[in-house]
C-alpha cells in the first residue's frame, strides 16, 4: 500500500479508513480543501496498549 500524507478533500472523503490508517501508522495526515488545508493527526491510539500496563506486567516479581 503507497504511503501518502498530502490528500485531496475528496480522495480524503473516498478513502476515510485509509487516511485514519495512515495517520495511525506514518503520522499527520493533511487534507487539502478550497478553504484551507486540514491537519488529522491521532492524538491517542487505542489499538495499542498502553505503556504503563505493557511494563507493569512484565515487572519482576518479589
Amino acid at each position: 500500500m503507497d504511503s501518502k500524507d498530502i490528500w485531496s478533500a475528496d480522495d480524503a472523503q473516498q478513502e476515510f479508513d485509509r487516511v485514519l490508517e495512515q495517520a495511525r501508522n506514518v503520522g499527520p495526515q493533511e487534507i487539502d480543501d478550497p478553504t484551507g488545508i486540514y491537519v488529522l493527526k491521532v492524538k491517542l491510539d487505542r489499538t495499542r496498549p498502553d505503556a504503563a500496563q505493557f511494563l507493569a506486567k512484565r515487572a519482576p516479581k518479589s
